[in-house]
């Protein structure tokens, strides 16, 4: 009964999706959940609730602090390859495991002082317990702290001292500074740079990856997997292949 109370809401997009094969080449292409009309008082999310299409075209996407995950992406053995992604302008970033989206977070780049540089990177170590060696806190002979937002280059009070920032859960992308670790988030930049990750990501993260996992930082998001706008129940019965 359900597919036919989403044909009657949604009749145009899925005429051509019920007519196509849905093994992921032939059929129609569905709408982009980021394209949608989410402004509308009685707008109603498209897609099925078990879908990632689904959470990604949730009216609150780009606010939300909610994080989506794939158990089975996140568990399968073996992982053909892994990938994270980075999206400046959404402050969200997403997990791939074999080309479909593992998990999709909330993060927060570099202010405009400190931008987080766009590119194509690579895990070149990882830390679980790191701590900064640019910004920290810096203390007087007392031990009080006298500048919560120090640089490591700041001239420390006689018998005072530098302590870096924590960052659990490190992994560096380059030398000079750029990295993924936990850290205060917010839906808008806030750090010196780096790609700050709620705790529960980062571990799940550095658990996942690898040295040599590529990162992707751009701003425009990444698009989402046709594979994730159907739901897995309809991928079989239209004889199509579970991601």
């Amino acid at each position: 009964m359900k597919p036919l109370l989403v044909l009657a809401a949604f009749p145009m997009v899925l005429m051509g999706w019920a007519s196509c094969s849905h093994s992921g080449t032939g059929h129609a292409a569905l709408p982009d959940p980021r394209a949608v009309d989410k402004s509308v008082p009685e707008y109603k999310n498209p897609f099925h609730p078990s879908t990632y299409a689904h959470f990604v075209a949730r009216k609150d996407y780009r606010k939300t602090y909610d994080v989506y995950k794939d158990d089975t992406l996140l568990n399968r053995q073996p992982k053909k390859s892994r990938k994270i992604f980075v999206c400046l302008d959404e402050q969200r970033g997403q997990y791939l495991v074999d080309g479909l989206v593992a998990m999709d977070f909330p993060l927060s780049s570099g202010v405009k002082a400190y931008p987080t540089k766009t590119g194509d990177y690579a895990v070149i170590s990882k830390k679980e317990d790191h701590a900064s060696n640019l910004y920290g806190k810096m203390y007087d002979a007392e031990g009080k702290c006298i500048n919560y937002n120090a640089e490591s280059t700041d001239p420390i009070p006689e018998g005072g001292r530098f302590d870096g920032s924590p960052m659990p859960y490190w992994q560096r992308l380059t030398n000079a500074g750029l990295g993924l670790h936990v850290g205060k988030v917010r839906r808008h930049p806030v750090s010196h740079g780096c790609v700050r990750l709620p705790r529960n990501v980062a571990e799940i993260l550095y658990r996942q990856t690898s040295i040599g996992t590529p990162v992707t930082i751009q701003k425009t998001p990444l698009p989402v997997p046709e594979a994730q706008k159907i739901p897995p129940a309809q991928q079989q019965e239209s004889g199509g292949r579970k991601p």
